[in-house]
């Protein structure tokens, strides 16, 4: 099977995925009494989350047997040779159990480690499926979308979420959020990386600066902003993103350089 072909199917797996993981979440989002376990500060995983995996990877597993698969809840296990999958079952269990509508399920798959070739973010409470894979785009519902054309920065709309889980780092970054704050329009922030880089991507906001990210919150939804046309990068040039920590930038690509200078003045 040529690269093209091999991308071709695992979207096509990644899709069926996404798509049954998202059915079950809803189904399980209507329990009143939601079961919340920590697994460190902040960090909070429900049996959704670990249900929604285990479907994700025996889908998965259906087509491609030998593949690796990272999963943000039950680690790595298969063949790199045959490329890596990488999985966020419930992206913002927090919105998820506390009913809020901004959590995504995300899947990527890669043959080099952090080049996704495939990326799928599912928001199932809004129905909004997105999906792109190297070459071939980024799509919405079937519709291609496109980063937004905002060059001028104070006009800009930025993602600038605080590193919850790592409060010893608050004070620098919030000196960094203030500087982008002062220069841009405003801030927002979902609660889910895969739900906001695929904004990014759709033109619905046109920045994003967050620290300490794990690779599984990010590695789809940095592939719909490159194939939407925007860009993505560690926020720190001598940190190169790991599986466990990512501090990201990512834009519309006009506005890449402007972020960039403010994180690093």
């Amino acid at each position: 099977m040529n690269k093209t072909d091999l991308i071709s199917r695992h979207l096509e797996v990644a899709l069926q995925a996404a798509r049954l993981a998202g059915s079950l979440v809803l189904e399980a989002g209507k329990n009143p009494h939601i079961e919340v376990h920590n697994k460190h500060q902040n960090d909070f995983v429900t049996d959704a989350d670990l249900a929604c995996e285990q479907l994700i990877i025996s889908t998965i597993r259906q087509t491609f047997p030998d593949d690796t698969i990272f999963g943000e809840e039950t680690g790595t296990n298969g063949n790199a040779s045959h490329g890596r999958w990488i999985l966020d079952p419930i992206d913002g269990t927090t919105n998820f159990f506390r009913s809020l509508p901004n959590y995504t399920i995300s899947i990527a798959w890669e043959l080099e480690p952090f080049h996704p070739l495939v990326g799928v973010v599912f928001n199932p409470r809004q129905e909004e499926l997105f999906w792109g894979s190297e070459g071939g785009g980024a799509y919405l519902n079937g519709q291609r979308i496109a980063v937004s054309c905002v060059t001028d920065f104070s006009k800009a709309l930025l993602v600038c979420a605080p590193p919850h889980r790592q409060h010893d780092l608050v004070e620098g970054y919030f000196n960094t959020a203030q500087r982008l704050f002062l220069a841009v329009s405003d801030f927002r922030s979902f609660g889910s990386c895969a739900l906001e880089l695929a904004y990014i991507a759709a033109g619905r906001l046109d920045g994003y600066y967050e620290l300490c990210l794990g690779y599984y919150d990010m590695a789809a939804g940095m592939l719909l902003v490159r194939e939407a046309g925007g860009e993505v990068a560690s926020a720190n040039p001598e940190m190169p993103f790991t599986d466990i920590r990512c501090d990201l930038i990512a834009s519309n690509g006009l506005i890449h350089q402007q972020i960039l200078h403010m994180v690093h003045p």
